[in-house]
């Protein structure tokens, strides 16, 4: 039995994000696992970025961000030991914030804001740097992100580790452009003043994870799922319906969590917005919440109120809802996240889609797909769909677009309305169309560069082009091999050209002119870490012949590879694309002509025709 509580011992506070970000705080050791997925922060990042959209306009003044409506994100629970305030709960919310606050950090810096929030990410005393979220083993990662470094080597590292790296480079994908701009400094300021939390705080351990445990366990509420599986049930004719429905519903919720912890509500939300939801929020100021936002937030409540457009009218109409409709579609649901995780034949894009993470992909497909669907139908629908979004996000990305979750969601639930319930062939007419229809191309690949904050994506996209090009000439897929930073000699965005300009005088004019073509994407390749720690510094006559040996788009640059290698030959016969090795330099105009092979071949990879959407 729990011991005894004394509330004089508890305090509850609210706490602005700079209140709270104006401490330290420590974590004990059972509490040091950080574990959000990329889908926990594309949510934060959505809801705070959408509240503050609601409440702001460019004619306002600064100062009228202090009447901007609050956003309240949740309690966090605290003890203080010795000068020490430690997290006993809600460190995750707290180290994702610590996250986007250096991200912001960055932005204001590069657009000159100053934002003043240096203080609120780290403080130094003799010399020595220390976060405000302290913690030994996260100390590399977090001067990595903070020194904005392009790449951090995880190998060997902790859990946590590789997911406060992979989830910073998240925020930095997921941050809607539209705040970054003249709205940054407002946005700033209403996420340090008007975003709150609720620390409850005690000065003793064993109380504080009371307090965490009673807050977890002892009043723990009913989630959507088992309400709208109750409101389901109730509905039912008889015992035998309602015994065979509430066995089926367990155990298929049973095997969608034991995939993923959030995989049933995910479910339901997907099938409940794909295939019933109308409408969706406006994103101005004062815009209600519609279907889809409803049924993100309570989609049992939603189901309760509009029975009759799901064709909810009687306990036949509830039996078949739960015995057909949801138990094939949820199955179906069960096939596309195995594959999005696992790189599975026939579903590549899929997989390639979920690497970028795009979750939004799961909304159209299931919107396509209806329960009497068989396997090969299921299949066609999710290769168009999957393959369509494969092609718009790759060139989303060469046109330094921003492809996270807020940006794409109003085209997402428009193409999902479109193609609800469609048979496969009226779905690729509505594809092709789209295709046809998109603004953005690989044209764009001529001025396309690595920068700051892009090198993620030119190491997505450098695998795709390598694991085409071998599979092509019939080496097997190693895009999996290529994109994975566990790898024990993980790959590695290398500049083909090294970065001494002073070798290169006689080329380039200035150091900006020698920095900007070095940067270009047709003088990047992609190679393991081992290769770059012997080789990326040498002068380019000097490595040239040691691609011979790495994966073929390197290795295309070196004579050798042309010689006695039929398989490549006839490749370049059959596609018509200009490779040419460069034997002994590697000149401005040599870029250029690489730049334009590196277009070619994505427009060869996403080929619209080639993908069944032309």
């Amino acid at each position: 039995m729990a011991k005894e509580v004394d509330v004089k011992n508890i305090t509850g506070t609210a706490r602005t994000v700079k209140d709270l970000f104006g401490n330290k705080y420590g974590l004990e050791y059972y509490q040091r696992e950080y574990a959000w997925k990329e889908a926990n922060v594309s949510e934060l990042v959505n809801d705070l970025t959408t509240r503050f959209l609601d409440e702001f306009d460019e004619s306002h003044e600064r100062q009228r961000v202090a009447f901007y409506k609050p956003y309240f994100l949740g309690p966090i629970v605290t003890s203080s030991m010795e000068g020490i305030r430690y997290l006993v709960d809600g460190q995750q919310r707290l180290t994702t914030l610590l996250l986007l606050l250096i991200h912001l950090h960055h932005l204001s810096e590069e657009q000159g804001i100053d934002a003043n929030l240096r203080h609120l990410i780290f403080s130094e005393q003799y010399g020595k740097r220390t976060f405000n979220i302290d913690v030994d083993e996260r100390e590399d990662v977090m001067i990595s992100i903070l020194g904005g470094l392009y790449s951090f080597d995880t190998t060997d590292k902790s859990r946590s580790v590789r997911n406060i790296w992979e989830r910073y480079q998240n925020i930095v994908d997921h941050f809607p452009e539209e705040l970054k701009g003249e709205s940054l400094a407002y946005f700033i300021d209403w996420l340090l003043e008007r975003v709150a939390l609720v620390e409850i705080g005690t000065a003793d351990q064993d109380m504080a994870l009371e307090v965490f445990e009673t807050m977890n366990d002892r009043g723990l509420r009913l989630s959507n799922t088992d309400m709208l599986k109750a409101f389901l049930l109730s509905n039912l004719g008889d015992k035998q319906q309602i015994d065979k429905a509430n066995e089926l519903w367990r155990d298929r919720i049973t095997e969608l969590a034991d995939l993923d912890k959030n995989a049933d509500s995910d479910f339901l939300k997907y099938w409940l917005r794909g295939h019933y939801a109308d409408t969706i929020r406006e994103r101005k100021k004062g815009a209600t919440p519609r279907d889809f936002d409803i049924i993100g937030t309570a989609f049992h409540k939603w189901v309760r109120d509009n029975c009759e457009r799901i064709g909810l009218h009687n306990s036949n109409d509830y039996m078949g809802f739960v015995c057909q409709d949801f138990d094939r579609m949820s199955h179906r649901y069960k096939q596309l996240l195995q594959a999005s995780w696992d790189l599975t034949l026939g579903f590549e894009h899929l997989y390639y889609n979920a690497t970028v993470g795009i979750t939004l992909q799961y909304l159209p497909i299931i919107a396509s797909l209806t329960p009497e669907d068989n396997e090969d139908t299921f299949k066609a629908k999710t290769r168009l769909i999957s393959a369509y979004i494969d092609l718009w996000i790759a060139r989303l990305m060469v046109n330094y677009r921003n492809y996270g979750y807020s940006t794409i969601l109003d085209r997402i639930f428009r193409l999902s309305k479109d193609i609800r319930n469609c048979e496969v062939n009226e779905i690729k007419y509505i594809l092709v169309d789209r295709v046809a229809n998109l603004p953005e191309s690989f044209d764009a690949v001529k001025d396309f560069r690595l920068h700051g904050q892009n090198r993620w994506r030119i190491k997505y996209l450098l695998s795709r082009m390598t694991a085409w090009l071998e599979s092509e000439v019939g080496a097997s897929n190693k895009f999996v091999d290529y994109m994975d930073s566990q790898h024990k000699n993980p790959y590695e965005v290398e500049h083909i050209l090294p970065n001494k300009y002073e070798l290169h005088l006689d080329m380039f004019d200035s150091q900006e002119e020698f920095d900007r073509y070095r940067n270009r994407f047709g003088a990047l390749v992609l190679l393991p870490k081992s290769f770059n720690a012997s080789y990326g510094a040498s002068p380019y006559e000097k490595k040239v012949e040691h691609y011979y040996g790495q994966n073929l788009l390197a290795q295309s640059l070196y004579p050798r590879t042309y010689e006695n290698n039929p398989s490549f030959k006839g490749f370049i016969e059959s596609t018509g694309l200009p490779f040419k090795p460069y034997p002994d330099s590697f000149t401005k105009d040599d870029i250029e002509e690489r730049q334009d092979l590196y277009r070619q071949i994505c427009e060869k990879i996403w080929d619209p025709a080639t993908l069944g959407l032309a």
